[in-house]
This record gives C-alpha cells, structure tokens and sequence, in this order.
C-alpha cells in the first residue's frame, strides 16, 4: 500500500493540470479511437465504392436504350416487374434520371452498407472483448457502459467517413449540367445510402450485448436483416401487401426518395431505431467481462454422439453454422428462382444482354425472354458465388479460433496427428460447400420449374456447381495463411473476398485495368447458365485450391501452434 500511495497522489495531481486532464480525457477514449481507427477506414473505402456505383448510375441513363422514347418504354416495363421490385425496391419514377438513380443506387448500395455495420458492430464489442482486448482497456480509466459508448463512437466514425466520401462524390456528380442533383438532395441521397450501416451497426451492438459469442450475434443481427429485407421485397413485389415496406428498415430507406420527391419524415424512425439500439446497448453494458443476457448455460448432461474422430467432432461443433448457411442458400435460390421468369421477361428487352445474344433483333422472342431467364439466372448464381466464399471465410476463421483458444491443444497431445485434424476439417469445409452450390441450383430450379421458365436441371445444377470454383480456391487461400501467417487467416479470407466483391462493383461502374481485374476470383468464372461453365477455369481453381492447401497443411505440421 504505501508504494502505490505517491503513484495515486502524481496521478491526482497530473489530472489537476491543464496537460494531466487532456491525458486524462485522451485516456477514457482509448476505446472510440481504436474502434474508430479500424471502422473509418473500411467505411472510407466503402463510401469510394458507393460513389462511384452513383457516377455509374447517373451516366448510363441516357445509354439504356438508343432512343428516349425506347428508354421509357423499357423502363416502364420495368417498373411493373414484381421480381426487380422484389430485387432493388420500389421504382418510384424509374423514367427520370433520378428516380433511375434512387431505384439503382440505393437499392443495392444499402444492402451492402447495411451487411457491412452489423459485422463491424459484432466486432468490435463482442468480437474485441472474446479476443480478450477489454480486459486491457478496462483496465485503465473507463467502465463497461463507458467503454461501450466509446466503440459506439468508432463505429459512428466509420459511417461518417462513409457518408462522407459517398456525399462528396454524389455532390460532385450532381454539379454537372447533364445530371443536375441539387446538393441538398445528394446529401439526402448520401444519408440514405448510409443510413443501412448506422441502423445494422446499432442492431449487431446490441445483439453483441445479449449473444455470448460473436458468431451468435452477428447471426441474430443476420436474422434481423434477412426479415427487414424479406418485409421490405414482400411489400414491393405486391400492391396488396405495401404495408410491409412500411415496418421494415429497409422500407423506411426506400421511402426517403431523396432525389425524386425527397421524404426527410422517414429519418425519424431510422434514427429513432439508431438511438434505442445505442442506448440499450449501453445499458445492457453494465455486465461482468464474458457475461451476456443470454448467456451459456453452465452445466449440461453429457452427449458422447460424434467424439469419435476429429471429423465427426468438427461436424458436431459446427453442424448449427452448416445448416444455417446451407438454410439461406436454399431459402435464396428457391425465393429468386421464383422470380426468373418474370425478371427474365424484364431482361430480355434490356441492351445488357447484347453481350450474350448479339444483336436482338435478330432472336425470336422466345429466345429472348429465355436468354433474359438465364441472364438473371447468371446474376443470381454470382451472388451465390460470393454467399458460399463467405462461408468459407467464417469456417477458415472458426478453424483458427480453435487453435488461438488452446482447443487444438487437447486433440494434438493424444494421438490425432495435425495432418489428420486440418484434413478433416479441410474435407468438411469442401463437402459444405460444394452441397451448398448444388442445393442452389437444385432450390433455383424447383422455384422456376413452377414458373415454367425453360430452365431445364442440368444446366442449373452445372451452375451451381461452377458457383463453387471461387470457393474452392479460396480454401486453399486460406488454408497457405493459416499454415504461414495464422493470425492473418481471417483478415487474408475475409479480404480476398471483399476485394473481389469491390472489383466487381468498381468493374461496373468505371474501366479497371484488366491485370487488377484479374486478381478477383469472381472475375474469371462463367455466368452460368447464362453462359456455359468453363469447366477450364473450375479446374484450374480447384488445382491452385489443392496446392495452395498442400503447402499450407506442409507448413502448419512444421511450425509451432500459435494462441491468440
């Protein structure tokens, strides 16, 4: 006690002067600046992404269709598609620039805003404290609840820098004479594109206070999305049923219009959701380290089924992840194979499909509605691409978790080799996701049979086993970081992903270098069905996913195991 005495007088005494208080103050916001640190940057790059997609849609308006009364006509065709209502939203005077702009901008800018703040929510709170970083921080001159608000404020700055860059560019483009945004409107636009990330990241903080672990609240905060989204395609998709879009965050972002008939009314209740959600935060914070509203129970009855192998172990502690992720594929396909034949119907008028059919004045009808099928069909099965890399990326990450916990530890010293165990989980991770590509189009396939599309089962079950190439490869990916720099694996995984994710959107939206282009394993393979399989490109996807898995597996029986 008396060595700590004078420690605890400099200290009382330091706060007293001007320096000792800024230290002071700078010291209880240790928290919002690392936070912060981390949020401002992926939202600055995201708010570039979103940006541009806006240039993009603003200067390809006039180049729809050869003529403004053709340009109407498809437009308007548009406009009474159930399934690119169920899509994108609803299309509020999709024949003027800016209601193009509103439809096409919003429509998918916010859905990609929105995924974006309930994982940076989940990990910064729930995923920072597992890791055992708010032991240090709270440590020092905070509380729980403080230290709460503090990550709060970080991730508030990641969606500023968002909004930012998203409404610099917006403004910019607005500015010229062809396009004519006022800036009053672009910064509406811009509040409405982050306005997905404020209200996901506040959902996923408060699902981070009540789930035990990471995994479980960014999957509550996922089932809250999926619902406002289904309310949301629900309420589009029929006139009978547009109540929906009204209870339905996502609804109250459609309903801003700010470029066309701008309605600022519906912030309140966004921001009326961000304010509950920050505040029940903080409130549920005032918890011991660990703790949750939901917490773990702390005795069970002992289950021996599945300890018999490392394998069936895995698949036993992973079997509720699996079949979630298997789940959404399923309830995705089967919900927009539904909706191939309408939206195909839509595409087949549309100039995008020139670079599949050529000239369409030369194709029957028929033809063209079934190419437009298989367009959207292409489209569909792209974004399956990137739903089955990402649950790669999250099995990757639970595989290095159990050895940064020290749960590989009790495996290894009994007589299951290394090579055994990450084979294991290696083949449970290809098994997952190669059933999830072929359930994709199988799912796909049952929903547009009863629609009579034209899409026979063959060619959609080729395509949902080419969607799993991407995939594959990126095992592999995985699998080389985690035997040389297992830290990493996570960030590598999740990264890869996301720059493929963003060179396809930037691909969209202005001319990339192909060398860059190449670099994205979303780039190379085909469309399929809207174009054959390159069974080439699997291939070759699948040997560099064997060989990088190789030399990663090699490297992991040499090296030491790591914790975090």
């Amino acid at each position: 006690m008396p060595a700590t005495e004078p420690r605890v007088a400099s200290t009382a005494a330091a706060s007293g002067t001007g320096a000792g208080r800024a230290r002071y103050r700078l010291a209880r916001l240790t928290v919002a600046r690392f936070t912060g640190r981390q949020a401002a940057r992926a939202g600055a790059l995201w708010g570039l992404v979103f940006g541009l997609y806006v240039y993009d849609n603003a200067f390809s308006f006039d180049s729809i269709a050869p003529t403004a009364a053709q340009r109407d006509s498809l437009l308007g065709s548009m406009a009474s598609n159930a399934g690119l209502k169920a899509l994108l939203g609803d299309t509020y005077r999709i024949t003027t620039l800016g209601g193009f702009t509103d439809w096409r901008g919003i429509g998918v800018t916010v859905l990609v805003a929105s995924v974006w703040g309930l994982m940076a929510a989940t990990r910064a709170l729930r995923g920072e404290e597992a890791a055992g970083r708010w032991e240090l921080f709270l440590a020092g001159l905070t509380t729980q609840r403080r230290a709460a608000a503090n990550a709060l404020a970080g991730l508030g700055a990641g969606v500023l820098a968002m909004y930012v860059l998203t409404a610099l560019l917006t403004v910019l483009v607005g500015t010229r004479p062809d396009v004519g945004f006022s800036a009053g409107r672009s910064l509406l636009f811009a509040v409405a594109v982050t306005s997905g990330a404020a209200m996901f990241a506040a959902v996923g903080a408060v699902a981070s206070e009540v789930m035990p672990t990471r995994a479980r609240a960014a999957g509550a905060s996922a089932g809250v999305f999926g619902a406002a989204f289904m309310l949301r395609a629900l309420g589009d998709a029929s006139s009978s049923a547009h109540w929906l879009v009204y209870v339905s965050p996502l609804g109250w972002v459609e309903q801003l219009r700010p470029l066309t008939g701008a309605q600022p009314l519906w912030l309140l209740p966004i921001f009326g959701l961000v304010a509950v959600c920050a505040v029940a935060t903080v409130l549920l914070a005032d918890r011991d380290l660990g703790d949750s509203l939901l917490a773990d129970k702390a005795t069970a009855r002992p289950r021996m089924a599945l300890l018999g192998s490392p394998l069936s172990f895995a698949l036993r502690l992973s079997w509720a992840s699996i079949a979630g992720w298997l789940a959404i594929t399923v309830v995705a396909a089967l919900l927009y194979g539904s909706l191939a034949k309408s939206t195909g119907q839509a595409f087949a008028s549309s100039s995008m499909l020139r670079k599949f059919t050529g000239q369409l004045t030369h194709v029957a009808q028929r033809q063209l509605q079934l190419a437009g099928t298989r367009v959207f069909a292409g489209i569909i099965f792209l974004i399956l691409m990137t739903l089955i890399m990402a649950y790669v990326a999250s099995a990757l990450g639970r595989v290095r978790e159990e050895e940064a916990e020290g749960y590989l530890d009790n495996l290894v010293v009994r007589t299951v080799s290394r090579q055994r165990w990450l084979s294991g989980r290696a083949g449970l991770i290809l098994a997952v996701l190669v059933a999830a590509g072929i359930l994709g189009g199988v799912a796909f396939w049952a929903a547009a049979a009863g629609q009579h599309a034209g899409l026979s089962f063959h060619e959609l079950l080729l395509a949902g086993v080419n969607s799993a190439a991407p995939a594959a490869l990126l095992l592999g990916i995985g699998l080389l970081a985690f035997g040389f720099i297992p830290r990493l694996t996570t960030v590598v995984c999740w990264g890869v992903l996301a720059w493929a994710f963003l060179l396809d959107m930037l691909g969209s939206a202005v001319k990339v270098n192909h060398w860059l282009m190449d670099t994205s394993l979303l780039y190379h393979p085909a469309l399929a069905p809207a174009v054959s399989p390159n069974w080439g490109i699997a291939g070759t996807y699948l040997a560099l996913g064997c060989a990088a898995a190789l030399l990663g597996g090699w490297r992991f029986t040499q090296r030491d195991l790591q914790s975090s």
